[in-house]
């Protein structure tokens, strides 16, 4: 059993507040945390990926469609942060402590067990949920908070 979503949503927000007090690390470099929609007609929510990429943007679409054939994309502005291992990882763990479920099944059309996808309620989740989130943790994470 994997546990009620009560029980993840607290793990999240215990992780969350642990790993806002970690040291930086000098491996934490600057990046950019970026964001696209998986475009599913069969969903009954809207999938999204949430990663970090120190690469080209093109490159980073390039790999993740080498990786994964299945469903249209829809790929939204790159984010500067200086910290990108740390803000993506504070932004997936507040998404997950919102209640917001992570995807960790398999993916039925490459069979592969895709990390950073969220399922949100809504198709404008980049400008309603998704990047006020990251705008709001680099600044914490920038400002020391």
């Amino acid at each position: 059993m994997l546990g009620s979503p009560a029980f993840w949503m607290t793990l999240a927000i215990v992780k969350f507040i642990i790993t806002t007090i970690k040291v930086l690390s000098i491996f934490n470099r600057h990046g950019k945390i970026y964001a696209f929609h998986i475009v599913d007609d069969d969903e009954s929510e809207f999938l999204f990926k949430i990663g970090r990429m120190s690469q080209p943007l093109e490159e980073r679409k390039l790999e993740w469609d080498q990786q994964c054939l299945s469903k249209p994309h829809i790929w939204y502005d790159r984010i500067d942060v200086n910290h990108s291992h740390h803000v993506e990882h504070l932004v997936h763990l507040e998404l997950m402590a919102h209640g917001y479920k992570r995807v960790i099944e398999r993916c039925p059309d490459c069979g592969k067990r895709h990390q950073e996808i969220f399922c949100l309620p809504c198709t404008d989740a980049w400008e309603t949920i998704i990047k006020p989130l990251i705008e709001k943790i680099n600044a914490e994470v920038e400002n020391g908070v």
